[in-house]
């Protein structure tokens, strides 16, 4: 700490190797309420629980809150304490820090004095009110249960009182409660620490300063009609009501720091403890990047890599797991092993990865060789199709950077979920056929595909039968197969070598549109329906390690993704041709749900159309960037640092979905690690 003047200085800026500071906004970026609504940050404990909201502090999700934690039996979230509601007085002047909008206005408007962000290593805020600078900081633990929120005064020129009112919800993340009756809040202050329940549930507030510096303040109030404008599941923007029981007051001088713990348990901290916590946290990042086998010297790798530490849960108390994204916070085995090669095997996580295959064939074993599609309540729900088959193709990744033991250890278990596709049991809903070998979809009650969903009762996208990045999977996974069974002595080989080389003559002689120079993206084997609709599910026939189609209709296929479905953030779900296409996410909320698989582009399959397009260009790494590149802007609006789960098919591509999506982020680093090395 420096002495200019008669201010007192403090600067503890963290640069990369260029000398810049990282995840920068400066006040052109949040000058306004919809400039800094529109970037939002998030922090998490590496256990499931997280703490997120907007730049300027205004919650525009019902997912938003700075302590949000997952329940260990029901893998639900609970937005305990929703926000920080803080007052600066000085110079005989009240300065309100927050910002909020409710139904008629935007009031407090705190952004105003917003100056800087920065997101690394941890989100951190500059407030400048004249000559008051005051720094604000938010982290969470490693496998902790609390929010810790910091508050430093760098510069002022005598002393000033903040004043620190926490808001809680105690509701779970995808919900709203703008009727307060029956909540039920009560609070007690007991040795600095305010304990709160209300709603079935608790969660604790307490204060770490110097001796005697904090003043707890009872005053309880109802913050009414606060409205979320972003959340994407209503018609209307949804409106919320917050309970505050009061405030604490801090008298600060220059160089002063004082700490605010929001916990789910009753733990209080001394501020030397809380700073060790904090250097603890950087410490881990820093060491975290640096041990990055991928090309880490770029800014987007760095960035991407550091959001992948909130997806994956290294939970010390449970098995590892994949978070489909935030706010969503699932468990999803699709989004799982799709997101897996990028977030654990090309940020060095081998062991990490380990782990979660093992808890996912340990939940198969107890649904008798079938892939639970994901878990609700603790416990195993079977509806997709293709769980199994992406199960397995994550563990070919496996076996490719890591090692092949745990494919040889568990074959006959791996054997089972290819034998439940050849058997087709009802709860499966998928059978192979026995004369083309080729999986067939049987089920007509449920839609059990990536593309599943309805409107009203009418299903997003009609695919029956045969579907195409199905069977590519499908013969992709034979062949990983056969080469599990070359590594075990007497294993079965020409099983599943016969079986992968009569797929793929059938896959060509069934799929293969030769007037269109595509794939049919189904086709109904009971009344010989084909769908010609220009889908990206072709794309997997020549992006997956063993693709299926001979290389002509492969590159084929690959110019018509190119063509038809690309766009800066990815595939399209449709080709905007086609009188169904719809790509932006606006309207009743059937039409956006429409919208999503209708036209709107993923991410994710941008990474499989790179693999593609790197397969038919080998070396031509630079051309591979210019496809990911334009991210590095992205991550400076919706979440900061991270990539949203799908985008508008049209200008000017808007984010939507989850902020922070799994299969986004790990297919964008898998391509980085995989094919851009």
């Amino acid at each position: 700490m420096e002495k200019t003047g008669s201010f007192f200085v403090r600067s503890e800026y963290y640069e990369n190797e260029e000398g810049m500071i990282e995840l920068y906004l400066g006040k052109a970026d949040v000058n306004t309420y919809d400039k800094g609504a529109e970037r939002e940050f998030l922090v998490s404990n590496g256990a499931g629980s997280y703490g997120s909201s907007t730049v300027i502090g205004a919650n525009t999700r019902s997912g938003h809150g700075l302590l949000v934690v997952r329940s260990k039996e029901s893998e639900t979230h609970t937005v305990l304490i929703s926000k920080l509601e803080e007052t600066l007085h000085s110079g005989g002047r009240k300065y309100q820090l927050s910002t909020n909008r409710y139904k008629d206005l935007i009031y407090p408007d705190g952004f105003r004095y917003l100056q800087e962000y920065q997101g690394n290593p941890y989100p951190d805020f500059l407030f400048v009110i004249h000559s008051v600078f005051l720094r604000k900081s938010i982290f969470m633990p490693f496998n902790g249960t609390c929010s810790v929120v910091r508050y430093e005064l760098l510069a002022s020129p005598k002393p000033v009182t903040l004043e620190i009112r926490p808001l809680f919800a105690h509701r779970t993340n995808g919900v709203t409660c703008p009727d307060h009756s029956g909540a039920g809040f009560e609070a007690i202050n007991s040795d600095g620490m305010v304990n709160v329940s209300g709603r079935d549930a608790l969660s604790h507030v307490s204060f770490a300063g110097k001796p005697n510096q904090g003043i707890w303040c009872e005053k309880p109030l109802w913050f009414e009609n606060l409205v979320y404008e972003k959340n994407a599941e209503t018609e209307t923007p949804s409106v919320d009501s917050l309970w505050s029981p009061g405030y604490v007051t801090v008298e600060m001088e220059p160089g002063d720091v004082v700490w605010e713990v929001l916990s789910e348990e009753p733990i209080s901290y001394m501020p030397e403890e809380l700073d060790t916590m904090l250097k603890d946290t950087v410490e881990r990042q820093q060491c975290f990047v640096e041990g990055l086998p991928i090309n880490a010297k770029h800014s987007l790798a760095q960035d991407l890599a550091r959001s992948s530490r909130h997806l994956v849960s290294e939970n010390v108390d449970s098995s590892p797991a994949v978070i489909s994204g935030f706010p969503s916070a699932q468990l999803r085995a699709r989004d799982t092993f799709i997101a897996l090669p990028g977030l654990t095997l090309a940020t060095g996580r081998g062991e990490t990865a380990r782990g979660i295959l093992s808890a996912w064939l340990e939940r198969s074993r107890r649904c008798r060789g079938i892939m639970p599609s994901y878990i609700l309540g603790g416990e195993s729900v079977t509806e997709d199709i293709d769980s199994g088959l992406w199960y397995l193709y994550a563990l070919q990744k496996y076996t490719a950077h890591v090692k092949f033991d745990f494919a040889r250890e568990n074959f006959a278990e791996l054997a089972d979920i290819i034998d439940k596709y050849i058997q087709g049991p009802p709860e499966l809903g998928a059978v192979m056929d026995g004369g083309t070998k080729l999986i067939k979809y049987f089920d007509t009650d449920k839609t059990k595909n990536w593309m599943s969903g309805d409107a009203d009762g009418e299903p997003l996208v009609e695919r029956k039968g045969y579907l195409v990045e199905v069977n590519a999977l499908w013969y992709d996974v034979l062949c990983f197969m056969d080469e599990a069974a070359r590594a075990i002595e007497g294993g079965p080989v020409e099983k599943y070598s016969n079986l992968a080389m009569e797929v793929k003559k059938s896959f060509v002689d069934i799929f293969w549109n030769g007037a269109a120079d595509y794939l049919y993206d189904w086709v109904d084997p009971a009344d010989g329906r084909r769908d010609e609709l220009i889908r990206p599910n072709a794309i997997f026939s020549v992006s997956l390690p063993y693709a299926v189609l001979p290389d002509e209709m492969g590159r084929a296929v690959f110019a018509t993704c190119w063509n038809q479905l690309y766009t800066t953030y990815g595939l399209r779900t449709l080709d905007p041709h086609n009188e169904k296409f719809k790509g932006r996410a606006e309207g009743r909320p059937d039409q956006k749900k429409k919208a999503r698989l209708r036209g709107m582009a993923c991410p994710w399959l941008l990474g499989q159309f790179i693999t593609a397009y790197m397969r038919f260009n080998p070396g031509n790494v630079d051309m591979g960037w210019r496809f990911v590149r334009p991210f590095t802007s992205h991550l400076r609006r919706g979440c900061l640092g991270g990539v949203a789960e799908y985008f508008d098919g049209v200008m000017p591509y808007m984010p939507n979905g989850d902020i922070l999506s799994a299969v986004s982020i790990g297919e964008l680093l898998r391509v980085m690690h995989e094919d851009m090395a």
